[in-house]
């Protein structure tokens, strides 16, 4: 026997379940990619305003050695220093195209509602059958590059064109065994109301229709993205259509 790659996809999705989601995001979608010197570039040109060239290579010089990483900072008692982060961060994109979401980002939101609802617990072999064998890959207006369907394109609210983004400033501060930091830092965001499409494949098992709609009720408000404990990256499931359950 030989087998081509289309013929094992074609098997694949005959032993698997699929759920297709079209969303709308309630809330920013935060980036949490460090900015490489382009996506610098851009942030000085279009957040900053700096319209010269020259002006804008000097600013993401400066970023890059006085801004992003680690600083001391000493407080006026002058007794404990503190490390402040700053950074920029960006969301995932290609050139010409739409910003992305990572098949892996929304694969780790549907295997935290399946154990949110203690469908692993309920239903043996599901976590495998989710974890190991499931499959995000993008669909209708968020399938861009047919050669890479694990990116999830984040279209406009009204269109496909790709969703308008803008940089916010965000600001926190944890405790680590080095002390105290605080957390400045510029993340590009996908304004509410973006959409994006998938779909999860996964071998079903027992896992029933009411299991199924126990994640769709709670994928949403897990949520995705960098910002999720500031609230960000919210969405609602506009439509969703479930086929090959048992």
């Amino acid at each position: 026997m030989k087998y081509t790659a289309a013929d094992l996809q074609t098997r694949y999705e005959e032993m698997t379940a699929s759920i297709k989601c079209w969303c709308q995001f309630t809330s920013e979608l935060v980036g949490g990619v460090p900015a490489d010197e382009k996506a610098l570039l851009a942030f000085a040109e279009h957040h900053l305003g700096i319209a010269s060239p020259e002006e804008r290579e000097k600013a993401v010089q400066r970023i890059l050695k006085e801004e992003v990483g680690e600083r001391e900072v000493t407080p006026e008692a002058g007794e404990v220093q503190e490390k402040v982060i700053y950074g920029v961060n960006v969301i995932r994109r290609s050139d010409g195209l739409s910003p992305w979401i990572g098949d892996w980002m929304l694969k780790a939101g549907i295997k935290q509602a399946a154990s949110r609802a203690n469908i692993f617990m309920k239903i043996r072999g599901s976590k495998g059958n989710f974890a190991e064998v499931g499959q995000v890959r993008a669909i209708d207006y968020s399938l861009k590059e047919k050669d890479h369907p694990e990116r999830i394109y984040i279209v406009s609210a009204d269109s496909a064109e790709p969703a308008r983004t803008s940089f916010r400033e965000f600001m926190g501060r944890i405790q680590s065994p080095q002390g105290a930091k605080s957390i400045t830092h510029h993340s590009e965001c996908a304004e509410p109301g973006s959409r994006f499409a998938f779909e999860f494949r996964f071998v079903a098992g027992e896992v029933k229709a009411k299991n199924i709609e126990e994640i769709l009720a709670t994928l949403g408000v897990i949520g995705t993205g960098s910002g999720r404990s500031l609230e960000r990256g919210k969405y609602q499931i506009e439509k969703a259509e479930v086929d090959g359950l048992k």
